[in-house]
């Protein structure tokens, strides 16, 4: 028996079997059509209420194709492999209609209008990641937004699409004030009646719909289970859920993370070190501190296209390592990237210090630079820390699979699910300072 796991990235739906030992029996990976984003000209309009200068919006039809064809992967490579449940996680705050048109979390907004907002949110002293990504699509897709039923994010969508059910993943109660309340929505003028109720990771939303199931080749007593927004699942994945845990979430965006016994927010004020975003942990009474780095791979991304698009990452950056005048620029790119978390992770052990936290000798990474073993390599010699990988290099499907083994009452927590599930495989451990 496994669970079919299935993570909505920025550029691709991720997928995978996983069993009740955590073994993946298959991967499949879908890319979406590629999304180009209008940034000049939005830059250009006031409040980008110009048409022309409009992001152009999603399709939510490109994550429920990519489902379909990876659905499909999965089961002619494991045929005999019966799916007792799905899970699905992805990237927010992406906001969706339910006819399917999508304000990516990465979607530009003009800087005139994110000013107004952030000014609004400010003086109702508000502090929400949610929020600002919800008025700007008001604002600058009144129609879209008026005309549609619910607006949910990237996960609820799909789990819409295969239950029929609205709901909202709130990852635990405390992280309501970074989504919203009844009180901040009246506040800012939004209608409360659009945003679903807020469930927990691990809820049944449903069951397939029979055409749905009949789609996908599925069973329509196959249950759907919430997972979440993708950082939180990838600490599940990488089993970050005790005090002192490490991990580094790098695909196209990067997020460093110290798991805390308290909240630092009050120790960081005092110290002034900027740039740490605070939340609270999945477990009740912990907390997440987290360095983000929003563009570290798709920096890297573009350099190796427009140098040596024929190469895979791994090689480019062998190479890059064996010859560094081979892309002057793609070598200081990935010197700059590996200070960046250099920085990072100093940031986060001054938090440990501070906290009197005892941190972890290893950052557990996960995403597509786990797929690449030069690149941590190096970023280990830079950063003067070991990192290590677990049995699935996408960790946020291995923590789906822990929160739908959890809604089948296979495990009683969160914590005894990934302790089960959550596998080191390689560690890459710095030889000498440089």
């Amino acid at each position: 028996m496994s669970i079919l796991c299935a993570d909505i990235g920025t550029s691709s739906l991720k997928t995978a079997l996983v069993n009740l030992q955590g073994q993946v029996l298959s991967e499949a990976r879908v890319l979406f059509p590629k999304t180009e984003f209008n940034q000049e000209g939005l830059c250009a309009s006031e409040f980008g209420d110009n048409p022309c200068c409009l992001p152009k919006l999603f399709s939510g039809d490109h994550w429920f194709a990519a489902l379909q064809e990876a659905t499909h992967r999965l089961c002619l490579k494991k045929p005999e492999e019966p799916i007792e449940g799905i899970c699905i996680s992805g990237n927010g705050p992406t906001l969706a209609t339910t006819a399917g048109e999508v304000f990516l979390w990465n979607h530009p907004v003009a800087p005139a209008l994110s000013q107004v907002i952030q000014r609004e949110l400010a003086s109702r002293q508000l502090f929400s990641i949610f929020l600002p990504r919800l008025l700007a699509f008001k604002r600058l897709f009144p129609a879209e937004w008026n005309k549609s039923e619910k607006i949910i994010s990237g996960p609820e969508y799909l789990i819409w699409r295969l239950t029929g059910r609205f709901l909202t993943i709130l990852p635990e109660k405390r992280f309501e004030p970074a989504y919203w309340s009844q009180e901040a929505l009246e506040k800012l003028g939004l209608e409360s009646s659009k945003l679903p109720d807020f469930v927990t990771p691990a809820t049944k939303a449903g069951t397939l719909l029979p055409e749905i199931a009949k789609t996908l080749g599925l069973s329509d007593t196959t249950p759907v289970f919430c997972g979440g927004p993708d950082f939180t699942v990838a600490l599940i994945g990488t089993n970050t859920l005790e005090p002192g845990k490490l991990c580094d979430r790098a695909g196209s965006s990067e997020g460093i993370n110290l798991c805390l016994a308290s909240n630092p927010s009050q120790a960081l004020h005092s110290s002034g070190i900027e740039g740490v975003r605070v939340l609270p942990s999945l477990v009740p009474g912990l907390f997440n501190a987290s360095v983000l780095l929003p563009d570290s791979g798709t920096r890297f991304s573009k350099v190796k296209k427009a140098t040596a698009p024929h190469l895979g990452y791994q090689d480019f950056v062998e190479a890059l390592l064996r010859n560094p005048p081979l892309s002057e620029a793609g070598f200081q790119l990935m010197e700059a990237l590996a200070v960046e978390v250099k920085t990072a992770y100093e940031k986060l052990s001054a938090i440990a210090t501070m906290t009197g936290t005892k941190i972890d000798s290893t950052i557990c990474t996960t995403g597509g630079q786990a797929k690449n073993p030069a690149w941590l390599r190096y970023k280990s010699q830079v950063v003067q820390a070991a990192f290590s990988i677990t049995a699935c290099a996408d960790a946020e499907l291995v923590g789906d699979a822990v929160l739908a083994y959890c809604g089948l009452g296979k495990f009683s927590s969160i914590q005894e699910g990934a302790q089960a599930l959550v596998h080191q495989s390689q560690v890459f451990a710095p030889k000498e300072s440089i």
